[in-house]
Parts: structure tokens; sequence; C-alpha cells
């Protein structure tokens, strides 16, 4: 081997160790960048790690509110049935009542229509009283008055 080529290799090599310290300072560059960013990263991972359990307990917290208000809307249902029933009784025995007023107020209708038929009766047969009653008057003072008691002059 000739020194040209000798020089050219060394300058080769050290051409190539300048390249590699170059790019071995850019890799502790990227690391040092890399090292920050997983620090970064590990401190977002444990506030996401606590922002979980927190809303761990806020999802136990809400199943707790959710079964109480089941339990609550259950209670209410259950009273509005009871009232609803309640109401359908009232208002059964209210048509039964209704019905019953109804009936007797037709019954006392055909009674007074019978009250007036007999009340009618007892007009006529008033009135035959009292033309028979006035017929024994006119006969009483005609016999009192007669032609024995004629007023004397």
């Amino acid at each position: 081997m000739t020194l040209d080529e000798m020089d050219k290799k060394i300058e080769f090599i050290l051409d190539m160790q300048a390249q590699f310290t170059v790019n071995l300072d850019n890799l502790r560059i990227s690391m040092g960048d890399l090292t920050g960013t997983v620090e970064s990263l590990s401190g977002t991972v444990g506030d996401l790690t606590g922002t979980v359990g927190n809303l761990s307990g806020t999802v136990g917290d809400l199943r707790i509110s959710v079964a109480g208000l089941a339990g609550i809307v259950r209670e209410s249902i259950q009273l509005s049935d009871d009232r609803f029933t309640r109401l359908d009784d009232r208002m059964a025995d209210l048509a039964k009542s209704q019905k019953a007023a109804e009936e007797r107020s037709a019954r006392l209708d055909q009674r007074m229509m019978e009250l007036a038929e007999a009340q009618k009766a007892t007009a006529e047969a008033q009135k035959t009283t009292d033309e028979r009653l006035n017929a024994l008057i006119s006969i009483t003072e005609r016999h009192i008055t007669g032609p024995d008691h004629a007023p004397r002059p």
C-alpha cells in the first residue's frame, strides 16, 4: 500500500470518526430530549393514574346515588299505584252511589206523578163534594125560608 492510499484511508477513517462523533453527539441530544419526554410522559401518566383513581371513586359514588334514586323511584311508583288503586275504588263507590241516587230519583219522580194524579182526583172529589154541599145548603135554605116561614109584613 502506498503512502497516498494510506493517507486516503486515514482521512476516510478520520472523516468517519468525525461523522461518528457528530452522530454520537446528535444521539446524546436526542437521548436527552427523549429522557425529558419520557419524564414528562411519566408525570402525565402519574396524573392520569390519579385522575382515573378519582373517576373510579366518582363512578362508585354515582352508582350508590343511582341505586338510591332507583329506590326512591320504586317507592314513588308504589305510592302512586296505591293512590290510583284507592282512587279507582273511590270512583267505583261514587258510581254505585250515583246509580243508587238515580234509582231513588226515578222512584221519587214516579211517586210525585202518582201524588199529582191523586191530587187531581182529590180536587175532582172536592169539586163534587162542594157541588153537593151547595145543593144541600140550597135545599136547607129553601126549607127554612119556605112558604111557611116567609117573612111577615
